[in-house]
């Protein structure tokens, strides 16, 4: 006799009632392993797909596994037909040239949730920007899912986490264009870290340590167990109430996570999960005293938001495996994980504590001073976010170390602004010269905007042929010879004294910028390595209309960003070429 199959019933996507909810993230998931659902994964997706769930857990885990027994007794072509009855594009396939990435394994449109994880103990850097946020990012969006910022804040270290960086981070990630969809902060879930931690406390998984930390370092090295590890579950919870209650101070009892004191990687025994750290939290102030530590908090997070795919470099490799055995220990599948290369800038670069560091000392003017690699500095100096996404594609999730160069992050941002910047001329380290012979008694020349786009118009350049100004270089190299000012004359230059020699355009006559008089101040921000150089010139009178953040081509000079206009004079942050 033929079994029946339970019936199904339509249900848009993040839509229907608890019970289809349930039976739809089952199926899915005994899809993506083998046929096989797990119900803790189930449940964690449920919650963070429908969040009012939690209110009630213990009925949650029972519709969880409700819903698995019901998936696992079926067919792999039960299970997609039902799948498909009830969300018809669940397993629609994705093709990779929506975002230029490869694929990833296990992901179906519509089901994909990564995240972005950082600590805020300052803003952002583009080596941040490259993979791990941008990957984590684009590829939420390429299988048309969910992308989380969750801040790790659990370390309460003074001085390490700082209340403004939580809003620089924001705004460094809205500037990249990776806009998020939900937000963590995992100071906010101390209840249920500590409710998770005592799950594996009676479950004999997890003990309170009493072993100062050098004794504990040298039983690891030797594979011999602390004396605290025999204790019962019992024991284990009367400590950890003594660790909430203040029992003990920082340093003298951590919780670890019970694996073997054997195991060939030593740093897989008997990782700690809990310390005492008694520091104030810039958000939570001095209400906690025991905080989780990245690994077991990670564990907790990703399986609450129901996070499918993590990114992270390859230095994580073995935080990855204690991670997966936590979620063991806890009944829950772990999240694929993808490992990725380090990427490295030539040159020293600063940490952000040595950054803090001469911020304090007065070094560096801030977190956006432009001989910085943070997303601010780079915004501040006139790149784009765009740029980054297409230089993350290229950089991709390769576990091979890579040496990033800025001049790919250059060449993709001048392809960006080209279009959006006007044509100003600016000349530095000016010689003044003057000009005779010219046939018109003129007063302006005209150039437009910007050559391919004439619709926006032209701008009036103010002429005195006795105060005509050209940069220190082109004087130097071109004294004694014929150039062509642009877009006014030809000329010969016969010391300080240039003559009118015709206007006819040749190909193969040099081209220089110039300015007259009326003129404005002219400030170039221009970063050396650890120089900061300040070129010092100036610009043409129309230069006084631009507004602070506007990108601009200074003629044959390159591209930078307008950071201030005052009263006849502009300071301009360098680009690049």
């Amino acid at each position: 006799m033929a079994r029946s199959k339970p019936k199904a019933k339509k249900a848009k996507e993040g839509g229907g009632s608890p019970a289809s909810i349930f039976l739809r993230h089952a199926l899915l998931n005994a899809l993506q392993h083998g046929g096989k659902a797990d119900a803790g994964a189930v449940m964690g997706k449920v919650l963070a797909e429908s969040p009012a769930l939690r209110k009630d857990i213990a009925s949650a885990r029972e519709g969880a596994e409700k819903a698995a027994g019901v998936a696992n007794g079926m067919t792999a072509e039960e299970q997609e037909s039902m799948l498909r009855e009830m969300v018809p594009d669940a397993l629609r396939p994705v093709k990779r040239e929506k975002q230029g990435l490869p694929e990833l394994e296990g992901a179906v449109e519509g089901m994909v949730v990564t995240r972005f994880a950082p600590c805020p103990s300052g803003p952002l850097n583009v080596l941040h920007a490259l993979r791990a946020v941008l990957l984590s990012y684009m590829y939420a969006r390429m299988y048309k899912g969910k992308f989380i910022l969750r801040f790790e804040d659990t370390d309460p270290a003074p001085g390490k986490i700082l209340k403004e960086f939580y809003g620089m981070i924001r705004e460094d990630l809205r500037f990249l264009g990776a806009d998020w969809d939900e937000e963590a902060v995992e100071s906010s879930d101390m209840a249920e870290f500590y409710a998770y931690a005592e799950e594996l406390i009676r479950k004999g998984h997890a003990y309170v340590d009493f072993t100062p930390a050098e004794e504990f370092r040298r039983l690891k090295l030797e594979k011999k167990d602390p004396e605290s590890r025999p204790a019962t579950p019992q024991e284990n919870m009367d400590a950890w109430k003594g660790m909430l209650a203040g029992k003990y101070s920082e340093g003298q009892a951590v919780l670890r996570f019970k694996t073997s004191m054997q195991d060939p990687n030593p740093a897989f025994r008997d990782p700690a999960i809990f310390r005492i750290a008694a520091g104030e939290h810039p958000l939570a102030g001095r209400k906690y005293a025991v905080w989780p530590l990245y690994n077991f908090a990670n564990v907790v997070e990703d399986h609450k938001a129901g996070v499918t795919h993590v990114f992270r470099g390859k230095e994580h490799e073995h935080n990855s495996h204690i991670q997966g055995r936590i979620c063991k220990a806890l009944g829950w599948s772990p999240p694929n994980v993808l490992n990725f290369g380090m990427i490295y800038l030539p040159g020293t670069k600063d940490h952000t504590r040595d950054i803090k560091e001469k911020i304090g000392k007065g070094i560096y003017s801030g977190w956006d001073d432009p001989r910085l690699h943070t997303l601010a500095a780079l915004r501040r100096r006139g790149f784009q976010g765009k740029a980054f996404q297409e230089c993350a594609v290229v950089a991709g999730l390769s576990k091979t170390d890579i040496r990033f160069s800025m001049e790919s992050l250059e060449t993709a941002n001048r392809k960006i602004i080209d279009p959006l910047a006007n044509r100003y001329m600016a000349v530095f380290d000016p010689v003044r010269i003057s000009l005779s012979g010219h046939p018109k008694a003129i007063s302006s020349a005209s150039e437009p905007l910007h050559p391919d786009f004439k619709e926006r118009g032209s701008k009036q350049m103010p002429v005195r042929f006795d105060s005509i100004s050209i940069s220190g270089d082109d004087y130097a190299r071109l004294e004694g010879g014929e150039f062509r000012l642009k877009g006014l004359a030809n000329v010969k230059l016969d010391g300080k004294q240039a003559s009118y020699v015709g206007n006819e355009l040749a190909r193969d006559m040099q081209k220089v910028q110039w300015v007259s008089v009326p003129n404005v101040s002219v400030e170039l921000v221009v970063p050396e390595g650890e120089r900061l150089v300040i070129r010092k010139g100036m610009g043409e009178q129309a230069m006084s209309g631009l507004k602070p953040g506007s990108l601009i081509q200074m003629e044959r000079v390159g591209f930078g960003r307008v950071d201030k206009v005052e009263k006849g004079r502009v300071v301009l942050y360098w680009a690049h070429k």
